[in-house]
């Protein structure tokens, strides 16, 4: 218990979440058809053009207390966004505990579902379900940790899974199951129909890292500072690579055989996925808090520094290519479309890079999203 607590302080810090004052989330983006959706620093709700940053709505969470307003999940996309005049809907997980429900085509509150705890990691859209876990916040209510199905139609629970600790990051859904890590150590698989415990596995430290499901594995990081790879039908331990020297917080990455794992050490670890093995290692200098993203046959890799803060661009041998600074510290996994990436800074700025055949990349838009001009024309290009 005092190893859970020191913890979720330390996490707290970390994030920069103040339950005096108001959160400062950390939302990842969701690019669907035309349309970015994402939630900013200020517990908002925005939809921006991907091409061009235009906004096309922004609401505030109706949550009353600046306590409770904020988003540190990336919003879910239910329905077809691509057919003209279709309403799909929004989902986000607010910091209150709220399932809230949006219109892709206005931004209106269609529905909103109360859930126990908080929502820190974002919802994931199964079928006709949206699933999204729940943790205690400051408080041993083991009410409060729950994995919850939801109907997207009216917004009803149609199950709970309830256990020992909070879940800070998104589920994640293969073949009919849904994975999951939580802060009691454990990682879970439950069913997806009717929420039925399928196996779970104890780890050696607190699990707020998302999987990543890969060829029959389930891959992800601890607070212990291991990565782990567990059969995804049994939950038996496949490979645990333990050479990194702090947490991971961010999901894994894999593509093709390799998991590319950043670490809050600052090293991009590149290993085989079957095996665990390392191939090469990346070492940034900051903390890699957000998972990198593939775009161009690149793997670009945010890093958390400060000042120094910066989107690195690798090749898959691990060589950095180029680089483009930032100037504040990104805590976001990055979202990738076509050329182009998003995600968000800590100077409450969301950001489009486009990576050019050569592997530069180029600063496309930005909006800032505290100002009351949020297209600023008269700054420097980042990069």
């Amino acid at each position: 218990m005092v190893l859970f607590i020191l913890a979720s302080a330390a996490v707290l810090v970390l994030v920069g979440c103040d339950v005096v004052r108001r959160p400062e989330g950390w939302s990842a983006g969701t690019v669907s058809d035309d349309t970015l959706f994402i939630g900013t620093m200020q517990g908002e709700v925005m939809a921006l053009g991907k091409d061009d940053g235009a906004i096309f709505w922004r609401f505030e969470l109706p949550t009353q207390e600046d306590a409770d307003k904020g988003i540190y999940g990336s919003p879910a996309v239910f329905g077809d966004i691509t057919v003209p005049g279709a309403d799909a809907t929004i989902l986000v997980g607010g910091y209150d505990g709220v399932l809230y429900a949006y219109s892709s085509l206005g931004g209106g509150i269609k529905w909103q579902e109360r859930l126990a705890g908080r929502i820190v990691g974002g919802p994931v859209v199964s079928g006709n379900l949206a699933l999204v876990g729940t943790g205690a916040a400051g408080s041993s209510d083991r009410s409060e940790n729950v994995l919850y199905a939801v109907d997207l139609t009216e917004g009803d629970p149609v199950w709970e899974y309830n256990h020992a600790g909070p879940i800070w990051s998104s589920p994640t859904v293969s073949n009919g199951v849904v994975y999951f890590g939580s802060l009691d150590h454990y990682v879970y698989a439950v069913n997806v129909d009717d929420g039925s415990e399928k196996w779970k596995y104890r780890t050696g430290g607190a699990v707020a890292s998302g999987v990543a499901v890969y060829d029959g594995l389930v891959i992800f990081g601890g607070f212990d500072s291991n990565l782990y790879a567990l059969d995804s039908e049994t939950g038996i331990l496949k490979w645990k690579f333990p050479d990194a020297t702090r947490w991971y917080w961010a999901a894994p990455l894999v593509q093709d055989g390799v998991v590319y794992a950043p670490s809050l050490d600052g090293a991009l670890y590149a290993l085989e996925a079957d095996t665990g093995d390392l191939i090469w290692k990346y070492f940034s200098e900051g903390q890699l808090i957000g998972t990198p993203a593939i775009i161009n046959d690149l793997i670009a890799v945010p890093v958390a520094d400060g000042g120094d803060s910066k989107i690195a661009l690798l090749e898959k041998n691990g060589t950095q290519q180029a680089a483009c600074r930032i100037g504040s510290d990104i805590r976001t996994s990055l979202e990738a479309s076509g050329d182009l990436i998003y995600f968000a800074a800590t100077d409450h700025s969301i950001m489009a890079l486009r990576i050019k055949p050569n592997g530069n990349p180029d600063e496309e838009w930005i909006v800032k999203t505290n100002e009351d001009d949020p297209h600023p024309r008269d700054r420097a290009k980042a990069c």
